[in-house]
C-alpha cells in the first residue's frame, strides 16, 4: 500500500514522540490523528521497531553526552596526576593515556628472555565497522607491527611478509 508524503512524516512523527516518552494520548493530538489510528499504527512490526530503533539512539545519545560532559574534568584529573608529587599515580595516568591512544607495548619476562605483548583496541560501531581514533589514526595509518590474531589481515608491508624491513 502505498501512502502519502503527508502522513508518512506524521508516522514518524508518531513514532519520535512515542521513543520519547510521551502517552499515546498525547502523541495522538500532536500529528492530528485518531487514537484507534496511532493503535493501528503501533500493532505494525515496522512501526515498533522505529520506535524501539529510535528509543535505543536517544538512550545512547544521551549517554554519550553525560560522558562528553566529564570528559573536560578527566583530562584536568589526568593533568593533574601526571603532574602531581605521586610518581605512582603519574605512572598509572601515564599508561592509561598511552593505552586510548593505543600507544602501549607491554613485556612480559618468560624465563630468561622477554616476550613482547602487544594488545590493539579496535573501536567498532554496531555493523562492525572500524571507527577512527583520529587524530591518531591520521598520524597512523598502518600498525606499527605484525598483527596477533592468526593473520585476519592481508600483509601490512609491500614485500609481503607481514614484517617490518631491516634498513
Amino acid at each position: 500500500m502505498r501512502i502519502s508524503h503527508a502522513r508518512e512524516l506524521r508516522i514518524c512523527r508518531a513514532a519520535r514522540l512515542l521513543a520519547a516518552g510521551q502517552s499515546p494520548a498525547e502523541v495522538a493530538r500532536a500529528v492530528r490523528a485518531r487514537p484507534e489510528t496511532l493503535v493501528r499504527w503501533q500493532a505494525d512490526e515496522d512501526f515498533r521497531a522505529l520506535v524501539d530503533c529510535l528509543r535505543t539512539h536517544g538512550q545512547a545519545r544521551r549517554a554519550l553526552d553525560a560522558l562528553n560532559a566529564l570528559t573536560d574534568e578527566a583530562i584536568d584529573r589526568l593533568q593533574q596526576a601526571l603532574t602531581g608529587d605521586d610518581d605512582r599515580l603519574a605512572l598509572q595516568a601515564a599508561q592509561q593515556v598511552l593505552d586510548r591512544v593505543g600507544l602501549v607495548r607491554r613485556s612480559v619476562v618468560v624465563g630468561e628472555e622477554a616476550a613482547e605483548q602487544v594488545i590493539r583496541v579496535e573501536y567498532v560501531n554496531p555493523e562492525g565497522q572500524p571507527i577512527s581514533t583520529a587524530p591518531w589514526a591520521t598520524r597512523n595509518p598502518t600498525a606499527s607491527g605484525p598483527l596477533q590474531g592468526g593473520g585476519v589481515r592481508t600483509p601490512l608491508r609491500e614485500d609481503g611478509d607481514g614484517q617490518d624491513s631491516v634498513d
